[in-house]
Formats: C-alpha cells, structure tokens, sequence
C-alpha cells in the first residue's frame, strides 16, 4: 500500500528525501553513524571495481551494481520492500492504477482452451471485433491447444503498439485477428443493481477510484436502492489515501488506522467530514482482499458501518513509501505496520468476515440476499452467469452425468438461505434451512465429491426443499429460491 496521493511532484520528492533520511538516522551518534555507512559503501565500491577489472566474464558496473541492490534489498526478507528499474517502476505505477499494455481482455479456462470471458469497452481488442466466447486457437504461428492460460496471456502479451496475430474459433468457424498492443485500462469502478439491491465492485485503489465510486453511489442512490454491496474481492489495495477517502462515504470522521514506525511510534491516520448512508452496507472479501482493502475493511468494521461477508483476508498490514532513486528507479519501502482503530493486528493475520462464506458464487447469493432481496434467480450457461436478471462475473462448475444435474452445495445453500454443515457421527452433509433438513452422504447418487468441492443433485434438493426451482436442457441452468 503505497502512503501518498495526488501530491505535487515536488512534495513526493521533498517528503521522499525527508523520509530517507529519517530512516538512514538512528537516534545514537550521528557522527558514527556517518563513519560506518561511508565505510560500507567503500567497500561495496572497492569489491565491484575489483569484479569488474578481474573477473574473466568481464562483467559490467552497471549490472554488477544492479545485484548488490538487490542482494541488499533482499537480505531484509521483507516481500514488499523491493527495487524497481525505470521500466518496472512504472508497470508497478501502471498496477496500482489498474492499467497494463495488452490488448483489453479478460480470459478463462475451458475443456476446449482458453476463452474471452470479457472484453474491455474501447480496448484494442474491442476495436478488432473481438467478442465474448471467442476460444483463442492460435498465437501468431503458436497453437494454443494443450497451453496453460499463463502460456496463452503471456504470448498475447508485448510491447506497445506492436500487434499481435490472434486465431480464434466462434460459432464453429475460424477468425483471423490483427490486434494492436495498447495501455488498456482495466475497469477500476463496476456498478449494478439487483433490483433494490446496489453493487459496486472495486479493483483497486487507484488515485481515482474514491471519485468513481462516490459518482457510482450517487447514481444507484438516484435509483432508489435499499441497500449496498462493496466488492473488495481480489482486491490487492493501493493508495492508502483513496482509502481514507472511501471511509468518508460511509463514516463522519474517526481513525482510518494505527501506523507504528521502527521506532514504535504510534501515528493514527484519520478522516473528517464524512457522511453515512441510510441503508445496510456489506463487503463482500476474500483471501486476495489485500493492504489497502484491508486498511477499509478493518476500519468500517470497527465502526459497525459494515457487514463483512466471504472469506479471511490476506493480512498485508504494512504501510510502503516508493522513494525515487537519483540514478534512476525506485525504492518500494515498508516504513510502517498498521492496526485497525481498534487496534486489531492484520499483518500476516488477515481480517475474519463477520459472516463465513466460501466460493465466489454462494458468496455473492449470499450477499444479496443478505441485503434484503426476496428472491433469488440464477442463469448460468457456457460463459456467463446473471443475478435476478443482472450479469455477474461469479461463476461455479456444474456436473452432468448420468441424466442427473449436480450444482455445489454451497450455491445451494446460499440460494436457498440455508446453512451447509457437516454431520460428523454420520458422515455426510447436512443442508438446514429453517425446519427443513436433509443430508447427503458420498457414497450416495444424491452427492458428488470432486476436487474437494461436494456436489448436490438439484432435482432431489429441490424434492427436499419447496423452496427451489430448476430447469436444465445441458446448455443452460436456471436456479431460483424464494
């Protein structure tokens, strides 16, 4: 999580240098201090003019100094303090605002290869008459048959403004694509509704995502909606400020976090003249729910502004500062560990969600219903899934075998506003909703156990509970609940 906003250059620079020096400055004498560090880098010269005058590779200073960098930087043990060239300080600059060189696509993995599961509005590749369900055949001369969507993404993926040859398979026919790599930039701020129900999804905490999402607001709110989500899953955070910002929107004022430097000193970051919203709130979080998404979620749970809802976050709870190197790049520094304002650890712990719910879909379902909707419609077929009528991107495998439909227990569970447990003494899985229970055991045609995940049959789910409607012709899937 990076400390500073929208900052004048010459602030970053001045604040940057103050804090170099504060770090390099130990409170015992500065005139020792001073010695050893010019001792240390006299030595660190002497050893690269040695290597690069004596060594048979004949190595260069430029490279060899690169090393020690980061051999230095590495001695810390620290993941998120790093060294960054010129070129990767400014893909890490492009990361943190959402943006990358590619040709604007998401992808999936399928039984017949890669796909395009989205296409980006105005991206190269929307230019190029890319659509959703294409299977990419070919990279250039490269088949992608049998590849990994790492090798698939990483032979679209170049410099910008060069092309990229694509062959890829609709409706059963072959289609050439000549797609230019561009800066695509990656939606940051999502808004939908589910009826009265609001959703926005956050995909980082870009300089401008707290603008965005107050814009966001302010149109559900105009549309009458009784309730909100906040999507922070697979969120890795970003700019600790458009945080403090976020919090605004839904507390008056209060402490964002604790920080403590590396001398223990506390020094709360806090927040004024907000507001609250006259509806429930809930966050929906996972374990890719990082830094950033941590400092909000932490935050507005403590005030019981929120209600928290999937999975233990990711415990990133340290404050980094990028401090800009006079040869060159940068330094991505940790220069503080935050707390909650109640001053709950996250570092290497995580946050726990006020209620536990695992698997995108059963956690989306499980929102929704939480935020007060009566009834919920599911449509899932080959490459997308809606929401009582609202494309969503969560999405869940189905198995077909045998005449017989099975969905995850959990999508169930959540569909229904049932609760999924395990009966120990028996042996199998227990679906409660109010009075009516059932139980599913492995050995059972009504269960199917694969990769971990358990499976129910839909038709004998529905038998058990009056509640749920379903209707699958092997292509697409519909599930409803009141």
């Amino acid at each position: 999580m990076n400390k500073y906003k929208k900052l004048p250059k010459w602030r970053k620079q001045t604040v940057s240098a103050m804090l170099a020096l504060t770090l390099l400055i130990p409170a015992a004498s500065p005139v020792l201090a001073a010695d050893a560090k010019s001792a240390a880098a006299d030595r660190i010269a002497e050893v690269l003019d040695t290597l690069e005058k004596n060594h048979v590779s004949g190595p260069k200073a430029d490279k060899l100094s690169e090393t020690g960098i980061r051999a230095m930087v590495e001695s810390l043990r620290d993941p998120y303090t790093q060294y960054f060239t010129a070129e990767q300080l400014q893909s890490f600059e492009d990361a943190v605002q959402n943006q990358y060189v590619g040709i604007g696509v998401r992808v999936g993995m399928e039984e017949e290869g890669v796909y395009v599961a989205d296409v980006f509005a105005g991206s190269p590749a929307k230019e190029a008459g890319m659509l959703r369900g294409d299977i990419i055949v070919k990279v250039g001369d490269e088949t992608a048959a049998g590849k990994k969507i790492d090798e698939v993404t990483s032979k679209i993926l170049g410099p910008v403004d060069t092309e990229v040859r694509l062959q890829v398979l609709r409706d059963g026919q072959t289609k050439e694509l000549t797609v230019k790599r561009k800066k695509v930039q990656i939606p940051t701020v999502v808004a939908k509704q589910f009826q009265n129900v609001g959703y926005i999804q956050i995909a980082s905490f870009s300089s401008d995502a707290d603008e965005l999402v107050d814009k966001e607001l302010t149109g559900l709110k105009a549309q009458g909606i009784q309730s909100l989500i906040v999507d922070l899953r697979d969120n890795p955070g970003g700019l600790l400020e458009t945080a403090q910002q976020l919090a605004r929107l839904f507390v008056k004022q209060g402490t964002l976090i604790h920080t403590r430097d590396r001398n223990g000193v506390d020094q709360p970051v806090e927040f004024a003249n907000g507001t609250t919203q006259p509806f429930p709130v809930f966050f929906l979080v996972n374990g890719n729910s990082a830094s950033a998404s941590e400092v909000l979620t932490g935050a507005l749970q403590d005030y019981g502004a929120i209600t928290a809802i999937g999975t233990k976050t990711f415990g990133k709870g340290s404050v980094q500062n990028v401090i800009p190197l006079k040869s060159g790049g940068a330094i991505k520094v940790t220069i503080e560990e935050y707390l909650t304002p109640k001053l709950r650890k996250v570092n290497q712990v995580g946050l726990e969600p006020d209620k536990k719910v695992e698997g995108a879909m059963a956690q989306l379902l499980t929102a929704i219903r939480a935020a007060g909707a009566s009834r919920l419609d599911l449509t899932l077929d080959r490459h997308s899934a809606t929401v009582n009528g609202t494309e969503v991107q969560d999405s869940f495998d189905v198995i077909r075998e045998n005449g017989q439909t099975y969905v995850p227990a959990r999508v169930l569970a959540a569909l229904l506003g049932a609760s999924v447990e395990w009966n120990e003494a028996s042996k199998s899985v227990q679906l409660v909703a109010g009075d009516a229970k059932t139980s599913y055991t492995p050995a059972a045609a009504d269960f199917v156990l694969k990769n971990g995940t358990g499976y129910l049959n839909v038709a004998q789910t529905a038998a058990a509970f009056n509640g749920l409607s379903w209707k699958d012709d092997g292509k697409t899937l519909t599930l409803g609940a009141n």
